[in-house]
C-alpha cells in the first residue's frame, strides 16, 4: 500500500505541474484515466498507475521539448 500512495502522490504532483505550467494540456490528461484503466481492465493496481504516471510525465516531456523547440526557433 505504501508504494501505492507514493505513486498516487507523484501523479498529483505532475498533475498539478502540468496544471500550473502548461494549462493546455489539462483537456488531454483529462481523458486518460478512464482510456488507460480501461485498458488495465479497470483494476487499480501499482502496475496501473506506473504507467498512467508514465504517461503523464511523456506527455510532460514531450510538450516541454517541442515548445522549447518552437521557442528557439522563433528566436
Amino acid at each position: 500500500m505504501k508504494s501505492q500512495n507514493n505513486l498516487n502522490d507523484k501523479i498529483r504532483l505532475t498533475t498539478i505541474k502540468i496544471q500550473e505550467e502548461h494549462p493546455e494540456l489539462i483537456e488531454y490528461i483529462n481523458e486518460m484515466p478512464s482510456t488507460f484503466f480501461y485498458k488495465h481492465r479497470k483494476k487499480v493496481n501499482n502496475k496501473a498507475l506506473k504507467g498512467y504516471l508514465d504517461s503523464l510525465n511523456i506527455i510532460l516531456k514531450k510538450y516541454s521539448e517541442n515548445t522549447k523547440i518552437q521557442h528557439n526557433e522563433n528566436k
